[in-house]
């Protein structure tokens, strides 16, 4: 992949079989949502006053933007490293980072007690600027709409190519205009993710004991903003291997071999930085025989095995080894970012020695919960598959034949 490779429209059956599975699971979930609103968030979901935060908030917001950090990963080898081979890489990231952080987004309004009160947020003399939740809020919206402007051009090309004379006008002209704009998005998209992201572990800093103490660490910020990079990176080399089977996108090996040496980096980075605080803040004796020490050492695990495949030149070479490695990526910061949000944290806190208080509350997810977040992932990939069918977002591999509900490869501009 280089970059002098044009993404393609994927055309194509709207309405394929995927599709349709994929719209049936949302619609599914769509009926538990508007059941939620009309009878209160209590009718299907377990969440209560020890336990305000249930799946969505973990899952859907802090484990799907995880994900969606591959738009930030990849836009720093990019445009911050000046790595213009990785340019091929950026619109299905951009994409899938806009899809990601849009669901999150719409999952907290789902989560909102009184979701009506989401109305006031613009007013700004309202805002209490000493609340990270805020920083994250404000942040978190402002770069939903700037992945959005970065898709833009994909859609602008689209436009260029069409037939219709005046559309095809209306693409060139708005296409040149967003060009002239895009350093400047380009440098909101780097730094509003480098603010969330870091501060999304900030927020468990103010939880103090009610966090597991080998989860709760000044480090927090920091553990997060580097998980988002391994996720990104993670599930960027997943996305462009479904979308080979499926598209025949095109896959540069030796490329992706380059980029998950930098995810190795960075897992690595994650493992030194989590097992110094373990040492030198004395926390050796919260590891024993319990719930906590083996959820750590999963954690560890599943940092150290892919960040160990990524520099394995067997692994580089073979595609299946390197997806594998990849999706391990993934789920290591998503069991990371969940723990923290979730599975160690307790609502009246933990004793001296490690040892969880009872409250009187207890969380697990509901259905109606574990519906919607089903369906939420659902509906995103349907939407990538919409918009990819549309407009040139996937770099296609010219010499290969299609595979799977695939149609014919529309011809479409590059920039």
């Amino acid at each position: 992949m280089s970059g002098h490779d044009h993404p393609q429209a994927i055309g194509g059956k709207m309405l394929d079989p995927l599709m349709k599975i994929l719209l049936a699971v949302f619609g599914v979930s769509a009926l538990v949502m508007a059941y939620r609103f009309v009878t209160g968030i209590g009718s299907v979901s377990n969440m209560t006053d020890g336990f305000t935060w249930g799946i969505w908030e973990p899952i859907n917001v802090v484990v799907f933007t995880g994900i969606g950090a591959g738009a930030y990963g990849v836009g720093l080898l990019c445009y911050l490293l000046n790595k213009g081979q990785y340019h091929g890489l950026v619109r299905p990231a951009v994409l899938l980072g806009a899809i990601a952080y849009t669901l999150g987004g719409s999952s907290i309004m789902i989560a909102l007690g009184r979701y009506w009160n989401a109305v006031t947020l613009p007013i700004v003399p309202w805002w209490n600027l000493s609340s990270a939740l805020l920083e994250v809020a404000v942040c978190v919206m402002m770069y939903v709409m700037v992945l959005w402007i970065e898709v833009l051009p994909a859609i602008f090309d689209g436009a260029a190519q069409s037939k219709s004379p005046r559309w095809s006008a209306i693409g060139k002209r708005w296409g040149a205009r967003m060009a002239k704009a895009m350093p400047y998005i380009i440098a909101l998209a780097i730094l509003l993710p480098t603010m969330h992201q870091s501060s999304l572990g900030g927020l468990y800093l103010i939880a103090g004991p009610k966090l597991h103490p080998l989860w709760h660490t000044a480090l927090l910020p920091t553990l997060f903003l580097v998980s988002c990079l391994s996720m990104g990176y993670g599930a960027v080399v997943v996305l462009v291997n479904i979308l080979r089977l499926n598209w025949n996108a095109k896959q540069d090996q030796a490329l992706f071999a380059s980029m998950s040496k930098v995810n190795a980096g960075f897992l690595l980075l994650y493992v030194v930085l989590r097992l110094g605080d373990i040492v030198l803040h004395g926390k050796l004796r919260f590891l024993g025989a319990d719930f906590a020490t083996f959820l750590f050492v999963v954690e560890m695990a599943l940092f150290i095995a892919p960040a160990v495949m990524f520099v394995m030149p067997g692994v580089q070479r073979n595609r299946g080894k390197l997806f594998g490695a990849a999706l391990l990526a993934i789920l290591a910061g998503a069991v990371y970012r969940a723990d923290t949000y979730m599975t160690m944290y307790r609502p009246a806190g933990w004793t001296a020695d490690g040892k969880s208080i009872a409250a009187g509350w207890d969380y697990f997810p509901s259905v109606g919960e574990t519906i919607v977040t089903v369906g939420m992932a659902a509906v995103g990939m349907a939407i990538f598959v919409f918009i990819s069918r549309l407009f040139p977002v996937v770099v296609v591999d010219q010499g290969k034949k299609s595979t799977i509900g695939r149609g014919e490869v529309r011809a479409a501009s590059g920039h």
